[in-house]
């Protein structure tokens, strides 16, 4: 099983997926809750609706994520990749330690409710995609 984790470009946790810049993403064997590899993925565009198929490409089976709007996590299902919204802010080797250890405790998620973030009242994209990222 492979679980991403968004990073910002000095590579802690972001806690907003669409300002993420690269995913840590990590090989796990959850049975014996043990990490087999590690990896960084980078997307080549900054464009959160194109990183769904990126991430399934590289094998994600699992996205932990402080915040993800709707739109995105609908995107994020149609390739096939479950997402854990409302993940708190901690060094991403901790946050696997502790999925796979069972002790992650998730709050709110941080895109959801009658707020935007990063003034992004009027976000749009130019195939529409309406992700809210």
């Amino acid at each position: 099983m492979k679980i991403a984790i968004p990073l910002t470009d000095t590579d802690e946790f972001s806690p907003h997926y669409g300002g993420s810049s690269k995913f840590a993403v990590v090989e796990v064997d959850p049975r014996h809750r043990a990490v087999r590899r590690r990896m960084i993925v980078v997307p080549p565009e900054s464009e959160p609706c194109s990183w769904p198929p990126l991430l399934r490409a590289a094998g994600v089976d699992l996205i932990l994520a402080g915040g993800m709007g709707r739109g995105a996590q609908v995107r994020m299902a149609e390739h096939g990749i479950k997402v854990l919204a409302g993940v708190p802010p901690a060094a991403p080797d901790e946050l696997i330690a502790a999925w796979l250890d069972e002790r992650l405790v998730v709050g709110e998620n941080a895109c959801e409710g009658n707020h935007h973030h990063h003034g992004e009242d009027d976000h749009h994209h130019a195939d529409d995609c309406n992700c809210s990222h």
